[in-house]
């Protein structure tokens, strides 16, 4: 269940200094493309297995995690991205424990090191499944009641329900994993006192757990609150209080959590004021309009100059208008215009304007740099610290990151600590030195026949509806609505790739191609297929030096199914193999019972389904076969059916030459408006063989 060190044979059968830029992207260099494709397959229990080899936190991730892969994602060229995130979510809603239970069971100790690590955060949980797969005791020391860090005190549970954080973690505990809340390090216990007790390794993972105060008269009135007490009170406590005009100082990811949770207190307004522009806001466009949707009220380009007061109470912030945020060298530096004042009403104003660390407990410990930013300095490649034995990773590293960011630096401290303790030299292959596939070319590919096809967006509780309460609101993904996600995807990077051994330059790869992607060049005799490649498995069949290969791990043009069809396969007869287009979601995901006579193998797209393959079906016992391919609402547009028809006429054309009745195979194009027109094709056949078997 854990990949610590990026199993190779899992990526592809070839070596390559590319990758997938959803791939790269990523943090903890997650197989992005590999679960999409293994959920467009309806291999759902094997895509899950493929998250959480990498992924610590996947219910969480699924959630919140601000996703660079669907940034980087090469759809983007032709309309959105995939919705990488909410596929990973889906995944972890209905598969985590599935493909986790077997794996419920304590880790085996093999080495007698103590780990321990200060902060259950993400950077500490990922940390602590790695070390304790790779055969260590770990030890959390926490400081708070319930795991987390920041996941459970900062972030709402209308975006993270706790039910799903505790699934995430609980494995991780199951492991053998033991957490010593409400355990500060130096209060409750000493840094030194942890070598005293038997630790060899210390890794700190502690955050950023205070809110940065604003330098500015006014932020000792009653009424003025800092994000982090205000989100751990609705979080953890559920007595967070605001009055009836909220101002929300900031406008980052955090401030958007502020706003929307204070909305839901029952207040008249909730107003946020921010330094940057709406373009500059150092959180997601998206993020921002589900805030704006709950109606909070949004005031860019303005700049605390002081909170003010009457009684003792909070009355209101006066700005000025901002000039500027950053400076020529791209440097936070506010610059703002004269005689700009103007002041927003308030009587409650909460902070959220960044977070600072707290290392008190690490005073008078030299031998641990701490850096002018108040971050603890580490060696980037291995996350130690000067000290020996101490690692650091997380926002306490990073200054401010994201989730993923402090999950990969636990995978990364967790393989850097077995590597200090073993005097070993083992890599993360996964964390190799690639550089990401290039953007499609327009001039070499032809794009336009890539189908444009619409991103499903995330079922969603109605705005008026979720500010009355803390439920979750996003829905989540259907299984159907996964399927169809997931199927947009272009498998960059393991596509079709040509032996240049075997292949003998007979163009046919560059014929069969609908998007002009095989190439052969002036000085070369052999074929190249690059990285645009669509998978659709054209050249793969048709290539008569068989010289054409997929990269991936995942695509065996239907070779295993049908071995476990006849594994499957009872005594009715007549026996009839329905190969069917995957990408027709009416049929993939289809509860309609066909005949107990059909046995169906789903295949991504009707062009690799080989004549081969099609009489090995007859070869295994079949007594016919259905090909069923889609119109041109496919993926692969009105190819499907083409190929179909091919594939159709060259099995029946060989049957036919060893003696056997070519009416043993039927093709059937199923459209949108098919109705139960597969059902009696499919009945038409079955009432057919048994009159010739007759």
């Amino acid at each position: 269940m854990t990949d610590v060190f990026g199993d190779k044979t899992k990526i592809n059968k070839y070596e390559t200094d590319e990758e997938a830029p959803c791939i790269v992207a990523c943090p903890i260099r997650q197989d992005a493309r590999d679960y999409v494709q293994l959920i467009a397959r309806g291999r759902f229990s094997e895509a899950m297995q493929v998250v959480a080899e990498r992924n610590a936190l996947p219910s969480a991730c699924g959630r919140i995690c601000t996703h660079p892969c669907e940034t980087e994602c090469r759809r983007n060229s032709i309309d959105k991205p995939i919705a990488i995130a909410w596929l990973k979510r889906f995944l972890a809603d209905g598969y985590f424990h599935e493909t986790t239970q077997d794996t419920y069971l304590q880790a085996e100790i093999k080495y007698p090191e103590k780990i321990a690590i200060i902060g259950a955060g993400p950077a500490g949980l990922a940390a602590a499944k790695d070390l304790s797969l790779l055969g260590y005791q770990c030890t959390i020391f926490e400081t708070h009641s319930g795991p987390g860090g920041m996941l459970r005190m900062g972030v709402p549970t209308y975006r993270l329900p706790r039910d799903f954080l505790d699934k995430d973690i609980n494995f991780i505990k199951n492991l053998g994993v033991e957490i010593k809340y409400n355990t500060t390090v130096g209060k409750d216990i000493s840094f030194s006192d942890l070598k005293n007790k038997g630790y060899e390794i210390t890794f700190i993972a502690v955050g950023l757990p205070v809110t940065r105060r604003l330098p500015i008269e006014g932020t000792d009135l009653d009424g003025v609150q800092d994000a982090i007490t205000f989100l751990k009170s609705a979080n953890c406590h559920d007595n967070a209080k605001v009055g009836n005009n909220v101002l929300v100082i900031g406008g980052g990811a955090v401030a958007m959590d502020c706003a929307r949770t204070a909305l839901r207190l029952g207040p008249k307004e909730v107003h946020i004021a921010c330094l940057e522009s709406r373009s500059e806001m150092p959180t997601s466009d998206y993020e921002i309009e589900e805030t704006l949707q709950e109606k909070a009220i949004l005031h860019t380009s303005v700049g605390p100059k002081r909170i003010v007061g009457k009684n003792g109470n909070v009355t209101g912030l006066e700005t000025l208008k901002v000039k500027s945020v950053f400076d020529r060298q791209g440097r936070f530096n506010p610059t703002f215009h004269e005689d700009s004042e103007s002041t927003l009403n308030a009587d409650t104003i909460i902070l959220a304007i960044g977070q600072a660390s707290d290392l008190s407990f690490l005073e008078g410990q030299e031998k641990i740099q701490i850096t002018r930013g108040g971050t603890i300095a580490v060696d980037a490649d291995t996350l130690s610290t000067d000290m020996p034995g101490v690692f650091a990773g997380g926002d306490i590293v990073l200054g401010r990151g994201t989730l993923t960011m402090g999950l990969g630096h636990g995978k990364k401290a967790a393989l850097s600590i077995h590597n200090y303790l073993r005097k070993s030299s083992e890599a993360d292959y996964k964390f190799r030195d690639v550089k990401p596939i290039d953007e499609l070319s327009e001039k070499e590919t032809r794009i336009d026949k890539i189908k444009k096809e619409e991103r499903d967006e995330m079922p969603s509780l109605d705005p008026d509806t979720r500010v009355g309460n803390f439920d979750e609101v996003e829905l989540g993904f259907t299984e159907e609505i996964a399927v169809r996600e997931a199927m947009r995807c272009m498998n960059c990077g393991n596509g079709a790739s040509v032996s240049p051994e075997i292949c003998i330059a007979c163009l046919t790869c560059v014929r069969v191609c609908p998007f002009e992607i095989p190439k052969i060049k002036e000085d070369e005799n052999f074929a190249y297929i690059d990285n645009d490649c669509q998978s659709c498995g054209m050249c793969v069949v048709e290539c008569p030096a068989k010289a054409i290969e997929f990269k991936g791990p995942y695509e065996d043009m239907g070779k295993a199914r049908l071995d476990e069809v006849f594994k499957e396969a009872g005594s009715t007869e007549p026996l009839i193999i329905n190969f069917y287009c995957g990408y027709n979601l009416d049929l993939a995901l289809s509860s309609e019972k066909l005949p107990e006579n059909i046995k169906q193998i789903n295949l991504l797209s009707i062009g690799k389904l080989s004549p081969r393959l099609i009489l090995e079906a007859f070869e295994k016992g079949a007594d016919g076969v259905l090909i069923t391919s889609c119109d041109d609402s496919c993926h692969f547009g009105d190819s499907c059916n083409t190929w179909a028809g091919q594939r159709t006429k060259t099995a029946m054309d060989f049957l036919s030459s060893i003696g056997i009745e070519k009416e043993r195979i039927k093709c059937h194009t199923l459209s949108t408006k098919d109705g139960d027109g597969l059902l009696q094709t499919a009945n038409q056949l079955i009432e057919e063989i048994r009159n010739l078997n007759n």
